[in-house]
């Protein structure tokens, strides 16, 4: 999830090899540390973006210095589609009560983040929803504190009026400007029609931009790779010792520090993205009641189900990120029926959710067993 207003995503990873990767401490800035060689030809940059961590290893044989160019884009992203930014683009997308903003470059982050969450949002009939923002800022989990949360279901039923996502809501069009007084040019442009409206694209924006690191890396032909963002993860070819990546998922305990528990599971992959969503370190209590970070766009509440954790595997990082967070939304039965009615997605899902007994138990789909290492 993109810029958690320094707040570690929900799961963390851990690469494999001889040593564990450290994840840094969460800080809102695009600092980058200095890149290290760490084995042959593989280097290692390692820093902050996107108010969270970043871990990248690249095997390169003429030992290029990409950080700087990483820096660039990771900045660039946070311009485009921060929402702790005032002045990045979808903030001032955000301020506009009906106008719509332009996206003149026609490979905007923007407008693909936003494109890509379109598919999902309606494959998952608006779980997945990125205009649940006023929500988000209601429930506290924006630059406010859950101890200034009022209750008001007639409040929460004004604020549901304005986290519609469909094509109405918001939409892409082409509008054409006279450049120059001569020559005419087509620019794509995102609009809403709302009032108020806004988008969040935290649930699919850090999958996202770990997907654009992984087509510049393949733009530069480096075959081996791995990238992390905040918890989600590409990776390809093979890691310093000449094998298969082997990802580390947390176990779900609630407050643990990431790392202090043994992995709830072990997955080798190759050319694939991962990643997890989870309530179990992103929540609070107030009167006596735990509301968490997820929720669910159609009642305007925090979601109250037994799903701890899910993990999605996919080729690209941004669909099994939104993929991720909307199976939290749905709940353990209906992600579990979304998966096996929707083969075509190509998405492999292991869910970690709370018996009657409190007991966790597990589930996983037909195809995960195949990533599990023993």
């Amino acid at each position: 999830m993109i810029l958690a207003d320094n707040i570690i995503r929900s799961i963390t990873y851990f690469i494999l090899w001889l040593f564990i990767i450290p994840l840094s401490s969460c800080e809102n800035s695009n600092e980058l540390d200095n890149e290290k060689i760490i084995n042959d030809h593989y280097l290692e940059i390692q820093g902050t973006a996107q108010g969270t961590t970043f871990s990248i290893i690249y095997n390169d044989s003429l030992q290029r210095d990409l950080s700087s160019s990483i820096d660039s884009i990771l900045n660039k992203y946070d311009l485009e589609l921060s929402i702790y930014i005032d002045s990045s683009m979808i903030s001032e997308f955000n301020n506009e009560e009906y106008n719509p903003i332009c996206i003149i470059d026609r490979s905007s982050y923007f407008r693909s983040c936003f494109t890509k969450a379109k598919i999902v949002y309606h494959n998952t009939n608006g779980a997945f929803n990125p205009a649940v923002f006023p929500l988000i800022k209601y429930w506290g989990f924006y630059r406010s504190s859950y101890e200034d949360v009022t209750i008001d279901s007639n409040e929460i039923d004004s604020i549901l009026k304005l986290t519609s996502f469909n094509d109405e809501a918001f939409f892409i069009t082409v509008d054409t400007l006279r450049k120059r007084e001569i020559e005419l040019v087509s620019y794509p442009v995102v609009c809403k029609t709302v009032k108020n409206a806004k988008l969040d694209f935290n649930g699919i924006a850090q999958g996202h931009s770990v997907d654009i690191i992984s087509d510049y890396f393949d733009l530069l032909e480096i075959q081996d790779y791995f990238i992390e963002i905040g918890g989600e993860i590409t990776v390809k070819g093979r890691n310093p010792k000449k094998e298969t990546w082997k990802i580390g998922i947390d176990r779900p305990v609630e407050n643990a520090s990431p790392g202090a528990n043994e992995f709830q599971l072990i997955v080798a992959l190759n050319d694939l993205s991962l990643a997890t969503s989870g309530n179990y370190r992103k929540f609070y209590i107030k009167d006596g009641v735990k509301y968490s970070h997820t929720i669910d766009p159609k009642t305007g509440y925090p979601v109250q189900h037994s799903l701890l954790s899910v993990t999605v595997i996919h080729d690209q990082a941004a669909i099994a990120d939104a993929y991720a967070t909307a199976f939290m939304v749905m709940g353990v039965d209906k992600a579990k029926g979304f998966i096996k009615n929707n083969t075509e997605l190509e998405l492999e899902a292991y869910f970690v959710y709370s018996d009657i007994e409190g007991e966790n138990k597990v589930w996983m789909s037909s195809g995960m067993d195949a990533y599990v290492v023993d």
